[in-house]
């Protein structure tokens, strides 16, 4: 007697959208700009961005730095921090410290 028993296997991956925001226009120079560090919770994100931060200030006369940590390194940025943060700042790095 034979049985026959069919599997059904599923792919739990999505289709990945992707919105065109286009880049933001790029600044001549960094003399005088405020420059907003966005880390995201992960270990070495903030000693990466202070070190990348310290580099341009001895490139460029910076306007001084606003440190914004978002808190979830597996979430989005919620659009309050992001809003806190544009209004502040001419430039944004951002980060990933592993």
């Amino acid at each position: 007697m034979s049985t026959e028993s069919k599997i059904r296997v599923l792919d739990p991956t999505g289709q990945p959208t992707i919105a065109q925001q286009g880049m933001a226009p790029r600044p001549d120079t960094l003399d005088g700009a405020v420059v907003g560090l966005l880390a995201n919770q992960k270990l070495n994100a903030e000693p990466l961005l202070e070190a990348i931060y310290d580099v341009l200030s001895e490139r460029f006369e910076l306007g001084g730095r606003v440190a914004v940590n978002k808190g979830d390194a597996s979430r989005p940025a919620a659009p309050e921090v992001l809003d806190s943060i544009a209004s502040d700042v001419d430039v944004v790095i951002t980060a990933n410290g592993d």
